[in-house]
């Protein structure tokens, strides 16, 4: 494999590390690729980091089993020796799937998937909340909310940036948004959204990224 070779490892996040910031996050990444002496290539300049690429950072207090992060490499090496060998020394909570050997040019993580996939736990689902619920997301032609952005807040209609809305026999939420370069909905916004157009008070317990599109 040629010098600067390119790894997008696949992992989880559980329940043990749910509430670890993305920056803190990222530092026990660097961590572990240390630990698991990967001959990782670094930035040039004053201040050289790891040349890692993390997807969209995922919210405090989410689990997931669709995180990504590309790796560059300072020399050649197997694909599946760094995936054990980083997934050795990550903690409790967070375990590498899988991997991919990136050729150049490649797409970037946030330019490879345009949709999530998430199963939300709501407080009290009862069958009338649910249909309640999914009748407002379907009774509405549009459903518009407040964006906000560092420098700027604006109207935004987010229908159709919501491509699945409905429940599971369990009483779980399955919910697919938009999250592309073209666009990305927190699932948050989704569903207080749609209960604010039905006049429906919710309250999220969990969620969880259960896949990538």
């Amino acid at each position: 494999m040629p010098e600067g070779e390119i790894f997008r490892l696949s992992y989880s996040r559980g329940d043990a590390v749910k509430f670890v910031s993305h920056l803190d996050f990222v530092k026990v990444f660097e961590r572990a690729i240390r630990r698991a002496c990967v001959d990782v290539a670094f930035s040039n300049g004053f201040n050289p980091r790891m040349q890692l690429v993390f997807g969209n950072p995922l919210p405090v207090g989410f689990t997931s089993d669709a995180e990504f992060v590309d790796i560059t490499l300072a020399t050649p090496a197997e694909g599946e020796e760094i995936a054990s060998k980083i997934g050795g020394e990550l903690p409790a909570g967070i375990t590498v799937n899988g991997f991919q050997a990136l050729e150049k040019p490649y797409k970037s993580i946030l330019a490879s998937y345009s949709r999530s996939l998430y199963r939300v736990a709501l407080a009290s689902p009862d069958k009338e909340f649910r249909l309640k619920l999914k009748d407002a997301f379907e009774n509405s032609a549009t459903l518009v909310t407040l964006k906000k952005s560092k420098s700027s807040e604006k109207e935004v209609d987010i229908k159709p940036m919501i491509f699945q809305f409905e429940f599971d026999e369990s009483g779980d939420l399955i919910l697919k948004t938009a999250s592309g370069p073209e666009g990305n909905l927190r699932p948050e916004l989704a569903i207080n959204t749609v209960a604010a157009a039905g006049g429906i008070d919710v309250r999220i317990v969990h969620v969880h990224k259960s896949a990538v599109e």
